[in-house]
């Protein structure tokens, strides 16, 4: 089968602020893309990801529900890695995906009060595997370890890669599986070990 694992910039982080000086709301729309993958501001203390001039075009909603309906067409069975406010952009999801939680040990910094530990793995196991399978017993829909040290946003540590191939069923013996945003190389890194453990 022809499997595939994407990892696109995430969509923007949309809040509401109350600075104006009459005290009304305005929305207030912090594009990841360009921080991460652009020549936005990012955090000095950790490198910026590889840049791509391009990566403002997953600031549009629209953008990522075209990834989900390119997946769903071209693969037998894949994934999409986001943000969990991130997810309104690839629903409606198709029937028999499900969403994963990734909770990572230690939280992204940023200003809101509510830390960022978490993160969604939207997974479509093709039909024919969504059962139990021999030697592969059942997949968790949470994991909980540590982001890797790579310093490279965005990165996924090895047991990431591990249970999202588990959870689409991959049989190395007869599957493919396409890393279609590299990024740090991890996860393809992990893709060609060839055994999971």
């Amino acid at each position: 089968m022809r499997l595939a694992i994407a990892d696109p910039p995430y969509p923007p982080h949309v809040t509401e602020r109350f600075d104006l000086a009459d005290g009304s709301a305005r929305i207030v729309s912090r594009s990841r893309a360009s921080r991460y993958y652009g020549d936005g501001p990012h955090d000095q203390k950790r490198r910026r990801a590889d840049f791509h001039p391009a990566a403002g075009a997953w600031d549009d909603p629209d953008r990522h529900r075209a990834l989900l309906e390119q997946l769903h067409e071209h693969y037998d069975g894949w994934a999409i890695a986001t943000s969990l406010d991130g997810l309104d952009c690839y629903r409606p999801l198709p029937p028999g995906a499900r969403v994963l939680i990734w909770r990572k040990l230690t939280s992204t910094r940023g200003g809101g009060r509510v830390a960022n530990t978490m993160e969604a793995v939207i997974v479509m196991t093709h039909h024919s595997r969504r059962g139990r399978i021999d030697g592969l017993g059942q997949v968790s829909d949470f994991l909980q370890c540590e982001p890797p040290k790579a310093r490279f946003p965005g990165a996924k540590p090895p047991r990431w890669t591990r249970w999202v191939l588990d959870a689409l069923a991959y049989d190395a013996a007869t599957d493919t599986v396409d890393d279609l945003f590299p990024g740090s190389g991890l996860v393809t890194s992990e893709i060609n070990q060839g055994v999971l453990l």
